[in-house]
């Protein structure tokens, strides 16, 4: 075991690469973990933790580098934690992911055989957001946004005139600007307490339209210079609705209590000739480059025919459910949100799609009872959240089995989880297709094809 004490220096060889994007080493047989550390890397490093079976490194310094590394964009790596990876060339990106993914399945869900096609990746893999919440808060009396540095609530990396995310869309950056220039104005009226009245500003770009929202997040429902603010907000050109969200809390996440201060409270996207209404709490994929790779990658894999029932669980607004519903016979969407089943069916509604409902409810327990009541759609679409399907999910498909599954997920460790059990059940794998959404972090999107063993294929 080592003796490596918290503070002290050390000097290891990076080997590879963690489930987060961290870099692994081992000194005299413990494993330490250093983030931004490339494979192939040796580096000076601080210790920063000691745990029984590892240890936590803060990189110092690269005495020589592995073969992935490449020069990073951004100088604010360290203190913000929003990019874990950007310091691997893309291509290393990409194959790190296509591994995770295979090593997920292999090692969590004792799946080893499986095809895991490479990961499919941008052409540009910069500016890619279209959605960022900034945390405000006062530097040297002076308002300031910027996100939080990892694992804690205060701010890290700031943007400012020569400082902008390289992740995040040049219109929102440039949004950010102005409203960081407007909080200053009305400093006194957003900051009095300790706290202050403005906790968050979050700025959602429609890339179809060019339709932007700027959320207000915000511990009182009205504040002195409030109108103001938000006028000259929206007469800076660039914002199409501003939306207060109150909650309580330093970040409320969920249950924000809304009203809208300026435009419709909406915007609207286009995709493939499509239109999605969004509202502020309305979950939409960040990246619309790779959303577009995403869903058709999901068409091809669904194989519609026009003859097809297709249930699409976790549905949100409707996207996948639109997109599907031109080539199928009816889509059923499922979706605990009321507020994401509202924007399902007015999107619906919005491009005169008529072959698609959609049911408000948990799909822990909508799916296991439509199943159970004799309802046995041709295609059943998961996309769960991260924490991946809940077990009376998969127990229904153990009980009540659908021909194909295609399972759209965001986390290798979860999914290989899922896959297993639906493979208990008698479910085969047949193809698994990484998706990089999230280029410069660890995160990486996969669709999934599945078939019940013995079905018959009516294709």
């Amino acid at each position: 075991m080592s003796t490596a004490q918290a503070g002290e220096q050390i000097i290891l060889k990076v080997e590879n690469l963690s489930h987060k994007g961290e870099g692994v080493g081992r000194i005299q047989g413990q494993v330490v973990f250093v983030p931004l550390a490339a494979p192939g890397d040796r580096v000076r490093a601080k210790v920063v933790e000691v745990r029984k079976k590892y240890l936590r490194a803060e990189l110092e310094e690269v005495l020589s580098a592995g073969e992935s590394r490449c020069q990073t964009r951004c100088p604010s790596l360290l203190s913000c934690g929003g990019c874990h990876i950007q310091h691997l060339d893309y291509r290393h990106q990409l194959e790190y992911k296509t591994g995770l993914v295979r090593e997920s399945l292999a090692r969590i869900g004792g799946l080893s055989g499986v095809n895991v096609l490479p990961a499919i990746g941008m052409e540009n893999p910069w500016h890619y957001r279209n959605k960022v919440r900034l945390h405000a808060g006062l530097r040297g009396g002076k308002v300031v946004l910027g996100l939080y540095a990892p694992g804690s609530h205060t701010l890290g990396c700031t943007l400012a005139e020569d400082t902008v995310c390289h992740l995040l869309d040049q219109d929102l950056n440039r949004l950010a600007l102005v409203a960081g220039r407007l909080l200053n104005k009305y400093r006194d009226d957003l900051f009095r307490g300790r706290e202050g009245l403005l906790h968050y500003i979050t700025l959602r770009k429609a890339a179809g339209t060019g339709e932007t929202m700027v959320v207000l997040g915000a511990r009182k429902d009205r504040w002195p210079g409030q109108e103001s603010l938000v006028g000259e907000l929206a007469g800076s050109g660039r914002v199409t609705t501003v939306v207060l969200q109150r909650a309580g809390g330093v970040d409320p996440v969920g249950g924000a209590q809304e009203r809208v201060l300026y435009g419709r409270g909406t915007i609207t996207d286009s995709l493939d000739n499509l239109f999605f209404r969004l509202s502020a709490a309305s979950f939409y994929q960040v990246n619309p480059v790779q959303t577009r790779v995403l869903y058709d990658q999901a068409l091809a894999c669904a194989r519609l025919t026009g003859r097809e029932q297709v249930l699409d669980a976790y549905c949100g607004v409707g996207a996948i459910s639109l997109y599907l519903a031109r080539r199928a016979l009816h889509v059923l969407g499922m979706e605990m949100s009321p507020a994401a089943v509202a924007d399902a069916r007015e999107n619906a509604a919005l491009n005169q799609i008529t072959n698609a409902t959609f049911l408000e409810g948990e799909v822990e327990k909508s799916l296991p009872r439509t199943l159970r009541q004799g309802v046995r759609p041709d295609l059943l679409i998961l996309d769960p959240p991260r924490r991946g399907c809940r077990k009376p999910v998969l127990d229904a498909l153990a009980a009540y089995p659908v021909p194909r599954i295609i399972y759209i997920s965001c986390d290798p460790g979860t999914l290989a989880r899922d896959l297993a059990a639906l493979a208990g059940s008698g479910y085969r794998v047949d193809e698994v297709q990484p998706v990089d959404m999230f280029p410069h972090t660890h995160h990486v999107e996969s669709i999934i094809l599945m078939t019940k063993c013995g079905s018959e294929d009516k294709k």
